[in-house]
């Protein structure tokens, strides 16, 4: 069983882009799932938390999660990258890549890892 940390790039000035980000990383997460592999959706656990915190910019959610996600990375054997648009500009992916590159883990897109999992026919997610 792989033990998978997924990454997905999140903030965005339109709720509508953060909301389909979310979906999308629950989506690839059910598909890990599904695959027979531990997944921790960084996103996915993160998302119904942000939407509590009112008053408080990106920034600052940003850094809160930080201590969080090392608890989580440390548990993880590699990282996959949901590749969806803005994937490499996102400052928490890049951190994430060099916590995992920094311990030689394993470092993925989505796009490229996708095919050695295998869900159910009826999973869209490819």
């Amino acid at each position: 069983m792989r033990k998978i940390f997924l990454a997905c790039p999140y903030s965005h000035a339109d709720p509508a882009v953060t909301h389909e980000r979310f979906l999308a990383s629950n989506e690839v997460a059910g598909y890990i799932v599904e695959s027979g592999h531990a997944v921790f959706s960084q996103v996915s656990m993160s998302h119904p938390v942000n939407l509590t915190f009112t008053g408080k910019d990106n920034t600052a959610i940003g850094r809160m999660w930080g201590p969080v996600d090392r608890v989580f990375m440390d548990a993880m054997e590699e990282l996959i990258i949901l590749d969806l648009p803005g994937w490499d500009q996102s400052s928490g992916i890049r951190r994430e890549v060099e916590f995992f590159e920094s311990r030689d883990r394993r470092v993925s897109l989505w796009s490229e890892a996708s095919a050695e999992f295998v869900a159910p026919e009826s999973s869209a997610v490819r």
